[in-house]
């Protein structure tokens, strides 16, 4: 059976792209502090103590899952997700692969006036529903949005059965949101206590709004479930691609000074996916001076964009290309169409194997001009692939940052910043802190 993914780092060495590239030396002191980390951390993962990951081989959640969204995909057309960061930025990215969404899911994520204003202008409010997302339950963003949205919908719902159109999530305890459910007779499902936001895109956090959008949350799981047996079964970490992407990532900032690392997917279902993982990284990672800064790409399009700087600017980032499986997919060009346009070289070709040449022409291009370039191959993007994504870069992430020695799970400077908004807030209208 072939592997759910598979990762290749030969485009960091420096046998390959020149000095700019890792040494075999500069390589060695990294993979052997991952194998130590890694080995802890897989002890640990034995023991369930990564519940983010370990909850992949679990389905008894489930139930309230699907149970939600049954109620809400027959009484709703469009469900707006409120959730801000960890509690929307993995739900987005699954909802990404709906090919034909049995709901409109919507995200509505920061609170800008006219954003707002143009949803609801544009649903029909008797048919929509809310899907309201706070890991402790008092995020200022969802509680605004909730307290503005659920009204208007209250009202014009008022035949209805509230459970029939909305439901939160948010950890068990007393918190002003589930204070707002049970005023409104909401729903609410527990988010785990023990499982961070950014780390909750497998939980019913993400897996309640992929339902929605008619995805297999299933197949989701068994896709993280795969890649974690992947990585716990290597015996060495050559064959631990999560220990061994985050080896490679330290050492390009040790020896090379890459303090950048750019993720650039080849399919536009990825690019939420992308952006799920610039959180991840940049709020695991970023601490007491530690950390690379995330940068999320696409391609085409950003070989249009970006390319230019990638290649020929500072050469302090390292590349991980996302590819799939393109060639022969998508329409052929009618050969005749390609000649009259003088564009001989796309006669009978798909538009895949457009895609595909590109992102073959990129790594090509980036190694040749001694940029450092991680491949990851997925046979296709679909809810296995992205279940095995997320679950080995959760898995490189943690790696990565207690090799760094920072606390993968926690975001203290980040309080820093709502602190000081909810004085702003508390001083405009004279209330108390709180």
């Amino acid at each position: 059976m072939p592997k759910i993914y598979t990762q290749n780092v030969s485009g960091c060495m420096a046998e390959m792209i020149g000095d700019d590239g890792l040494t075999g030396d500069a390589l060695e002191s990294a993979r052997a502090a991952a194998w130590d980390v890694w080995s802890a951390m897989r002890t640990d993962i034995a023991e369930d103590g990564f519940p983010a990951i370990s909850i992949a081989q679990q389905s008894e959640d489930l139930a309230a899952v699907r149970d939600a969204a049954a109620r809400l995909s027959t009484h709703c057309d469009t469900v707006a997700v409120l959730g801000v960061g960890g509690s929307s930025l993995g739900a987005e990215a699954l909802c990404a692969l709906a090919l034909a969404p049995k709901v409109d899911v919507r995200f509505l994520n920061n609170p800008d006036p006219e954003t707002v204003a143009r949803y609801i202008a544009s649903v029909d409010v008797s048919r929509a529903g809310l899907v309201m997302v706070s890991k402790s339950g008092g995020t200022a963003e969802t509680l605004v949005l909730a307290m503005t949205l659920m009204p208007a919908l209250t009202d014009s719902r008022a035949g209805d059965a509230v459970a029939d159109y909305s439901v939160a999530i948010a950890e068990p305890g007393d918190s002003p949101l589930r204070r707002l459910a049970a005023q409104w007779d909401v729903p609410v499902i527990d988010h785990p206590v023990d499982i961070g936001g950014r780390y909750s895109a497998l939980s019913a956090v993400g897996l309640l709004p992929a339902a929605l959008a008619g995805l297999d949350i299933d197949a989701v799981r068994a896709g993280a479930a795969e890649a974690l047996e992947l990585n716990l079964a290597g015996e060495t970490i050559e064959d631990v691609p999560a220990a061994l992407g985050a080896a490679v990532s330290l050492a390009l900032l040790q020896s090379q000074g890459a303090r950048m690392s750019v993720l650039m997917p080849y399919a536009d279902a990825l690019a939420p996916f992308a952006r799920w993982y610039r959180q991840l990284w940049a709020e695991s990672v970023g601490k007491n001076g530690h950390g690379t800064t995330p940068i999320d790409a696409l391609g085409s399009v950003d070989q249009h964009s970006q390319l230019q700087l990638y290649l020929d600017g500072p050469t302090d980032k390292m590349f991980t290309i996302v590819t799939q499986q393109l060639a022969g997919r998508g329409d052929r060009v009618p050969p005749d169409l390609a000649v009259l346009a003088g564009a001989d070289y796309l006669a009978g070709q798909t538009t895949g194997d457009l895609l595909a040449a590109e992102q073959e022409a990129t790594i090509e291009s980036l190694c040749a001009h001694g940029r450092p370039v991680r491949r990851i191959d997925v046979a296709r993007v679909d809810e296995a692939a992205i279940g095995a994504l997320m679950a080995h870069f959760m898995l490189e992430t943690v790696t990565a940052a207690f090799m760094m020695g920072v606390d993968p799970f926690d975001q203290p400077a980040v309080e820093d910043g709502k602190a000081r908004t909810r004085k702003r807030l508390a001083d405009a209208s004279g209330a108390a802190v709180t």
